[in-house]
């Protein structure tokens, strides 16, 4: 039995049973597909498969597996991934405010930068990193998912659909991400940069356990906060130590569109460093 979980303005994920193993559960990830014409679905979905073909093939323990794609949720193809039972890093750290100990959150923090620095390694850059995009399977590993996707939906529907995805991803996303311009020459394109400042937001929620600007109740909010360069203040957490601010405040650099911001080769290093100073009892 298909049960929805989670929607979005362009996509929604599904949770459903595996046809051999129906003890065991994927997620399916369906887009909506208001963007193309009836005439251009067709090579559209023939396009996306065989770029996915290619994305399932590569494997990382902290990217999410791609198992395939599938038919029957909708007009457009549809992502098969692996279900991971502690849900998203959003929902693990409400679910776990208290309980999770900063080497815990440090451990979840790792990954997500192995993940990232794996991505960038191959120059692939995820363009809409958030709580929701990180996953955590029963053991704690946290896994990225949504691999290529900002590319291949450029690609496949142009600056109109990266324009409407962003709804939901700004509390996490880079000042220079956040345009109104929907000219196709114009359009943001996903950077190593835009990366590492979702990064340092993603360092801000695991390390506060709430979303950046939990203040704020709406996007429009947000961008009115982006707009006048107001960051997220430091949360007052046992969890929130000088060094790991003064870390965050680098990741979310904004002159030259990010340029000095750390790559996530040094991300994972000070992540790592971190860990290193947390007594074995803590």
């Amino acid at each position: 039995m298909t049960r929805h979980f989670l929607r979005g303005t362009s996509s929604r994920f599904l949770l459903a049973p595996l046809w051999m193993t129906p003890e065991s559960h994927v997620a399916v990830k369906s887009f909506r597909s208001r963007f193309l014409e009836e005439d251009a679905m067709g090579k559209k979905n023939e396009k996306l498969r065989q770029e996915l073909e290619v994305w399932a093939r590569d494997k990382h323990e902290n990217i999410l597996p791609l198992l395939g794609v599938a038919t029957g949720f909708g007009r457009f193809t549809a992502l098969v991934y692996l279900w991971m039972d502690n849900g998203t890093l959003t929902s693990h750290l409400q679910r776990n405010k208290e309980q999770l100990s900063l080497r815990d959150r440090l451990e979840l923090l790792r990954d997500a930068a192995a993940g990232l620095r794996y991505l960038h390694s191959r120059s692939v850059f995820h363009g809409h990193l958030t709580g929701s995009d990180i996953l955590v399977s029963a053991d704690g590993t946290a896994q990225i998912s949504g691999v290529g996707l900002s590319s291949i939906m450029l690609e496949l529907f142009g600056a109109s659909y990266l324009s409407a995805s962003m709804n939901g991803t700004v509390r996490w996303a880079a000042p220079e991400a956040i345009t109104t311009d929907e000219d196709e020459s114009s359009a943001w394109i996903p950077t190593e940069q835009s990366d590492i400042y979702a990064f340092g937001s993603i360092m801000l929620q695991v390390c506060s356990g709430d979303v950046p600007y939990a203040r704020l109740t709406n996007d429009a909010q947000v961008l009115l906060a982006l707009s006048t360069g107001a960051k997220p203040s430091r949360p007052q957490t046992a969890w929130m130590n000088g060094r790991i601010w003064d870390f965050i405040q680098k990741c979310w650099a904004t002159g030259e569109l990010g340029a000095q911001r750390p790559s996530a080769e040094e991300a994972l290093n000070f992540i790592q460093e971190e860990l290193s100073l947390i007594s074995p009892l803590v």
